[in-house]
């Protein structure tokens, strides 16, 4: 197979970062004439109609040279979307002027909202750079397959044959059926040219084709939010297989074809998505659409699908290889997440082997049982470092003034008793995060349906649940704790500073970190680098992370979801160690007011100084295996140092040896400093060069300042 792309390909590839106008809203409303033409059916039936009548009235817009379409319902006054931005009714009062009865549709969506009942929210208010709460809004990834092997009108069939069981769910039956006819619509409007033929088909029957099998998926994605797709090359391997076992299909033919899908994920944008790792019976799950899925990441150096290899003992060594070789050449995907040590968190927590075994990634990085869970993706997240700046403020945020957790004092007579009093504050900031989320969910079981993800997701059918009912195998959730190394790095600073040495009190270290250390910037400098951090093999302050991880994680397993699942919790970074760092003051590790935490689970920016090895010894101290969900590392290397094959042998090597003894989560950015510097200088020049934020890639020229200077202080490692 060549590395080159078709031309068909290259002008897509081409196409795809042009800016590109928004859908002009048509002036038509067939949600709300849908709702009012249905207004004495049952609340599942009607608001079905009406999700169906949006959906129907799709206007395609074919992208000229496409292999794979698919057009979002056109814009709306009112409409029920679908996905982890859009869980509830959308009004969309701007676009009024557009419609003669443009002010009379939003005063009665207006009026009909305010008479739902709201949740009961525990009270949120000046959380903002503290604790976030998604609600009903969490990623989720379903399973395609289940429309793939059977289409749409096989869809329909299982409904039939589980309502019967079901009788007090009827309505809801009916409402998956008026859904499923809604789909079809959408699909049909798409049969235009030469698309005409394939959309007809599998507007109703399963896919006879691999493209067909790729365009049917992406319709359901689109329609479905564009989240994760999930393990994309399991559930569409079926359709490929069966063309090459009778050859009509070549592996350069799919090859394009998987070209087109990965255009048309990256064209809107989406999050997790997995290759290879083992099969629910166990034993690799490696298949030549594995590879194809893997070329097009290496080749096409697209922001989205966020891919991750999941690796195992039996993964292919040439696989594990040609995906170090996509890292080196700096693709940034896949990110490496070691099924070794995903495993028993997950078997812990109540998966069954199999179901364990077949987990994705989802949002940045989450992990998930396919098509089988809702929630326990990004629930809650926590600012790490608040319950310690809580601590020293007696629960007032340091940058507000605002009363946040409870009184706890200013002054703690040895670090035992700090350290109490910042568990105090974390454990208070998780209770009302974990509240607010269960509160919503619950809220959401009985008024915001998903019909959708409901006939995707295993078990829903079956139970005569919808999805955000209950109806799902799994209910986990979990928290995202953002800068947990800048709080243990900076208790570690307290109690060396001020109870060991006594070098100052802890009120006047306060008042220092409240005045951003200016007057003692050799103070400053004494903590930020003679004070052990996270990060460089030190006994004290391995050890100190690793106590408060297993804390959390076992006090969070107490807990429970709305559903009755187990929370837990998970070190993804994201773009959250930048924007809940901006509200963050001073901490004792010597990090100043206003900047990022810790971008992942590992050492905080600049703090590591012994080297790659000692980053990857002192992560390996931590509980992984126990954890919900992945603590990812980041690392930044040199392109000089895997530029060559000997290179790129040693960073495969590397790599390979911390997931052998057990690391768990590896994203890889390949650039130095002076080509991040080049290109802040020369951006046009360096359009292509993509770096690891946190849980997602970035275009690094298209990153905010504060991004690129965050990306600049991580530390750049050799891997010789």
């Amino acid at each position: 197979m060549t590395d080159d792309l078709t031309p068909r390909v290259a002008a897509l590839r081409a196409r795809l970062r042009q800016p590109e106008d928004a859908p002009a809203y048509a002036g038509e409303e067939p949600f709300h004439a849908a709702w009012l033409a249905h207004d004495d059916a049952p609340f599942p039936l009607r608001l079905a109609h009406a999700q169906a009548a949006w959906r129907a009235a799709v206007r395609p817009v074919i992208t000229p040279d496409a292999f794979i379409i698919g057009t979002p319902p056109s814009p709306a006054i009112i409409s029920y979307p679908t996905g982890v931005f859009a869980w509830d009714f959308r009004l969309d009062p701007a676009l009024a002027p557009g419609h003669p009865d443009g002010e009379a549709i939003v005063a009665y969506w207006q009026a009909w909202l305010a008479q739902r009942p709201a949740p009961n929210l525990p009270d949120l208010a000046g959380l903002a750079h503290t604790l976030w709460c998604s609600g009903l809004s969490c990623h989720s990834t379903q399973d395609y397959g289940l429309a793939l092997e059977v289409g749409i009108d096989g869809l329909h069939a299982r409904v039939d044959a589980h309502a019967s069981a079901h009788p007090e769910a009827a309505d809801w039956y009916a409402a998956l059926h008026v859904t499923l006819d809604g789909v079809s619509a959408y699909i049909a409007a798409h049969a235009i040219g030469e698309y005409a033929a394939d959309c007809r088909h599998i507007a109703h029957h399963p896919p006879a084709t691999f493209h067909q099998a790729a365009q049917l998926f992406e319709f359901l994605f689109l329609l479905n939010g564009h989240d994760s797709p999930g393990r994309l090359d399991q559930f569409l391997w079926p359709a490929l297989a069966r063309e090459l076992a009778v050859g009509s299909l070549t592996l350069d033919a799919a090859q394009e074809i998987v070209d087109g899908l990965y255009l048309q994920l990256a064209e809107r944008y989406c999050y997790g998505a997995t290759l290879g790792g083992q099969l629910p019976e166990g034993g690799d799950a490696t298949n030549p659409l594995t590879w194809l899925c893997l070329n097009s990441i290496r080749r096409l150096r697209l922001l989205s699908p966020r891919t991750a290899l999941r690796w195992h003992r039996g993964t292919p060594d040439d696989l594990f290889a040609a995906t170090v070789h996509s890292i080196a050449g700096g693709a940034t995907y896949p990110t490496l997440v070691n099924d070794e040590t995903v495993l028993p968190g997950m078997t812990r927590r109540g998966a069954t082997p199999e179901h364990a075994r077949d987990y994705t990634f989802c949002g940045c990085g989450q992990v998930i049982p396919h098509g089988r869970a809702y929630g326990a993706y990004e629930d809650v997240i926590l600012n790490g470092a608040k319950p310690l700046t809580l601590a020293l403020h007696d629960g007032r945020d340091e940058c507000t003034g605002a009363q946040l957790g409870p009184r706890t004092g200013t002054d703690y007579p040895t670090f035992a008793a700090l350290e109490e009093a910042v568990w105090t504050q974390c454990t208070a900031l998780l209770t009302r995060g974990i509240a607010a989320t269960n509160a919503v969910r619950a809220w959401g079981a009985a008024r915001v349906p998903d019909y959708l993800r409901s006939l995707l997701t295993h078990s829903c059918v079956e139970r005569g649940l919808d999805w955000r009912a209950g109806g799902a195998d799994y209910h986990d959730g979990m928290v995202d704790v953002v800068g947990l190394t800048t709080l243990c790095d900076a208790l570690l600073v307290l109690d060396r500073v001020v109870y060991q040495e006594k070098r100052l009190t802890l009120s006047a270290f306060t008042a220092l970190l409240d005045a951003d250390w200016a007057g003692d910037e050799a103070l400053r400098n004494y903590c930020l680098r003679e004070v052990p951090k996270f990060g460089n093999e030190d006994p004290a302050a391995d050890g100190l992370l690793r106590r408060w991880l297993t804390r959390l994680n076992e006090w969070l397993f107490a807990q429970r979801t709305t559903f009755g699942g187990r929370w837990g919790l998970d070190i993804i970074g994201w773009s959250g160690a930048v924007y809940l760092g901006a509200g963050t003051g001073a901490t004792p590790d010597g990090r100043r007011a206003g900047e990022a935490l810790a971008d992942c689970a590992g050492p905080a920016q600049g703090r590591d100084k012994n080297g790659v090895t000692a980053v990857l010894n002192s992560m390996l101290t931590l509980p992984a295996a126990d954890t919900h969900g992945p603590l990812a590392l980041n690392l930044r290397v040199p392109a000089d140092a895997v530029r060559t094959e000997d290179g790129e042998a040693r960073l495969a090597a590397l790599l390979r040896s911390y997931l052998e003894r057990g690391g768990m989560h590896l994203q890889v950015t390949v650039a130095d400093a002076a080509v991040l510097h080049a290109a802040q200088a020369d951006p046009d020049a360096h359009r292509d060069l993509l770096v690891r934020v946190g849980g997602f890639s970035a275009y690094f020229v298209e990153l905010e300042a504060r991004f690129q200077q965050d990306m600049l202080r991580r530390t750049e490692h050799a891997v010789g």
